[in-house]
């Protein structure tokens, strides 16, 4: 069996400069390179490029996927993180850090949790999983520590950390209303419901935040007139310059990230293990009584009323298919049910005759009906 790997770059501030995107060109010989964007599957070989550089050079979003167990991304941050001190618990030395540039405030945050091939169900349509993915990058620069808290977890449960000595993170406000985005993530690391409702105990509701736009129109007002000229100017003359990348850098440096809310708990990982456990039981409890209710339901509507499925099965046969023949059988199957301490409870059975004297040739509908103990092999 062929082994499948999904290498994706994205630009998001502004496109790749043309002089950058020649060496993006010469990381692969069979990407499809855009201003903004870079994409390959391998079903033989591997990515060769240098990743961390092609972040430096324009790209904003990196995510490696391969069916034996590497689900890595990488995200630029051209200012670094907006609040050091508030996401210094949630990093660690190698699964999950952040890659000071050498010059300049910047950096890129590295997740790549330990799995073992086969250890979480296979992603199918990863472009469009990675476009869900893309808004964890702006929800960081907003000082959400929502997705940090996600990838700390996504780490402290993996195969090279004992849940019983790992501490839990401190726990950030609105962990049980998460984005989009950070479902994705969850998504992508196999972090269940129980598991996050587990984690979020006690989390705080999130923090209000304001209007982006209207912060952006404000700040541009307070800008010299000679360097919006010269923005516009730059804009204008090359569609692909970096100009945007700058400005929002020069915005974010002058912004006062407010401090995300946060709660310490002090658990291990064992412990919202356990406490996931609790509320999934919890929940399969609440689902099969509800499915329960809906079957008896469906069963007392049929005694109360057996001709209407009759004549449902005898509209089915005539379509002619292995699943209406499959469809019929399990019919007939609750039909028996709803009847059974009637004085109809042989109606489903004689039904079941009829059908199959009036159809000799449909072996298939005959097969089901006896896979369902209605006639005699």
């Amino acid at each position: 069996m062929s082994e499948y790997q999904y290498v994706a770059f994205r630009a998001i501030d502004a496109p790749v400069s043309e002089k950058n995107l020649k060496f993006m060109r010469q990381q692969s010989s069979r990407a499809e390179i855009t201003p903004l964007s870079f994409e390959n599957e391998y079903h033989f070989g591997d990515f060769h490029g240098d990743a961390l550089e092609m972040l430096r050079r324009g790209y904003d979003f990196h995510f490696h996927y391969a069916d034996f167990g590497v689900r890595k991304l990488m995200i630029r941050l051209p200012n670094g993180l907006p609040d050091p001190a508030a996401a210094e618990p949630y990093l660690e030395q190698d699964s999950l850090h952040f890659l000071k540039d050498k010059q300049g405030g910047g950096g890129i945050l590295c997740l790549e949790p330990y799995l073992e091939p086969g250890e979480l169900d296979d992603l199918w349509e990863l472009d469009g999983f990675l476009d869900r993915l893309l808004p964890l990058r702006a929800e960081i620069l907003d000082g959400d520590l929502r997705p940090l808290y996600l990838a700390h977890l996504a780490v402290a449960s993996d195969r090279n950390h004992d849940p019983d000595k790992e501490k839990d993170a401190p726990v950030p406000a609105g962990l049980n209303k998460l984005t989009d985005a950070q479902r994705a993530l969850t998504k992508l690391y196999g972090l269940s419901e129980a598991l996050i409702a587990a984690a979020a105990r006690n989390s705080p509701p999130p923090p209000k935040r304001t209007d982006s736009d209207r912060h952006y129109a404000t700040w541009l007002q307070h800008q010299p007139e000679a360097t919006k000229i010269e923005w516009l100017h730059q804009l204008m003359a090359d569609p692909r310059a970096a100009v945007r990348s700058e400005i929002l850098a020069e915005y974010q440096k002058s912004q006062t990230t407010p401090s995300w809310p946060t709660i310490r708990l002090d658990r291990t990982i064992a412990e919202i293990r356990t406490a996931a456990e609790a509320i999934q039981h919890e929940q399969n409890r609440k689902h099969a009584e509800a499915a329960a209710r809906r079957r008896a339901k469906k069963l007392a509507e049929m005694a109360a009323d057996p001709t209407r499925t009759l004549r449902e099965t005898e509209e089915l046969v005539e379509e002619r298919s292995l699943e209406t023949y499959h469809q019929i059988a399990l019919l007939l199957a609750d039909l028996r049910e709803a009847l059974s301490s009637t004085d109809q409870s042989s109606l489903a059975e004689q039904h079941a005759r009829k059908l199959k004297d009036k159809n000799p040739t449909l072996h298939h509908l005959t097969a089901e009906l006896r896979g369902q103990g209605f006639l005699k092999k």
